[in-house]
């Protein structure tokens, strides 16, 4: 049987991070040797749990040759957001979470999308189901990637899958509450310029031949936060545009704390765009949601709008 490489999208997440290190740990377990790979650079809060806990630095892509290799794609169906090495015909499985997909564009995988807060959830219940012994590293890094996923499971993404395994999953390592706080706290300290940092979680799509950019930062203090930066926020967000030849753009800002979203948007055609889509009110571009939406949830209702 051949080596399968797990990998998630570019710079990832948490989410896609926790996936590719568990999923790889499982298939090992259960004897198909594997191997989690991750190209570019780990999200800080990914980075946060892996020193926090200690945990063994996932392999870089740039330094393993997986031509013509098996891959199987974890938190992730989309091919412009994997590394340009990996051929559509090499991925071999995919595990999902998103409701707007592309998998059909993969001809040779075994595809499982479900609706969840996160694909670690999807990985997770893989242990619980099959009765696997799971490493303290991979409860610790699939439960922190739900909780971030889920906002501590306020965002209305969260289903009763995500609560009880993540209940399952604190049990096996040294869990503290005090950790989840540290870990909003510490998506929060940016240390990295602002136009990098939102350039790590911004998606683009492509609706009926209108090339739309979401970007998406989950901090404490949003509030502040915007009233300090959002000249720098807009420049961020003209510049992103231009670069990636886009129709439309715009930001939004999740309160991790306080559960609501701030919208950022450039121009009043997507300030009355996202007026109808989302049913919210904007005064001079900003606007303010009231509970959680994540990005995942806005797409589909963009995907209708532009079909």
């Amino acid at each position: 049987m051949n080596k399968k490489y797990i990998i998630p999208y570019k710079n990832p997440d948490l989410d896609g991070t926790a996936c590719a290190f568990g999923y790889a740990e499982y298939l090992n377990k259960i004897g198909i040797e594997s191997q989690a790979i991750i190209y570019g650079h780990m999200h800080r809060e990914a980075k946060f749990v892996f020193d926090k806990f200690k945990i063994e630095d996932i392999a870089r892509g740039e330094e393993v040759n997986i031509t013509d290799k098996d891959v199987v794609v974890v938190d992730a169906s989309d091919i412009r957001g994997l590394s340009e090495v990996i051929k559509p015909e090499q991925v071999v499985e995919i595990i999902d979470h998103r409701k707007v997909h592309e998998a059909n564009t993969f001809p040779n995988a075994k595809v499982q999308i479900e609706l969840v807060g996160s694909a670690s959830t999807l990985v997770a219940e893989k242990y619980f189901n099959y009765n696997i012994k799971i490493s303290k590293s991979s409860a610790a890094l699939l439960f922190f990637a739900i909780v971030s996923n889920t906002i501590n499971f306020k965002s209305n993404i969260t289903t009763e899958r995500d609560v009880k395994i993540a209940k399952w999953l604190k049990t096996k390592f040294a869990f503290d509450n005090k950790h989840i706080k540290q870990i909003f706290i510490f998506k929060s300290q940016f240390t990295k310029p602002l136009k990098e940092t939102i350039d790590d979680d911004f998606a683009t799509f492509d609706f009926n031949n209108n090339k739309i950019g979401v970007a998406q930062l989950e901090i404490v203090d949003v509030d502040k936060f915007i009233k300090k930066n959002v000249s720098s926020i807009n420049k961020v967000l003209e510049e992103l545009k231009k670069e990636k030849s886009l129709d439309y753009v715009f930001m939004s800002f999740i309160d991790v704390e306080k559960a609501f979203n701030r919208y950022v948007v450039l121009d009043d055609e997507m300030q009355l765009m996202l007026e109808k889509i989302l049913k919210i009110k904007f005064t001079n571009h900003l606007a303010r949601r009231e509970n959680i939406m994540m990005r995942k949830e806005t797409i589909p209702l963009l995907k209708d709008y532009f079909n």
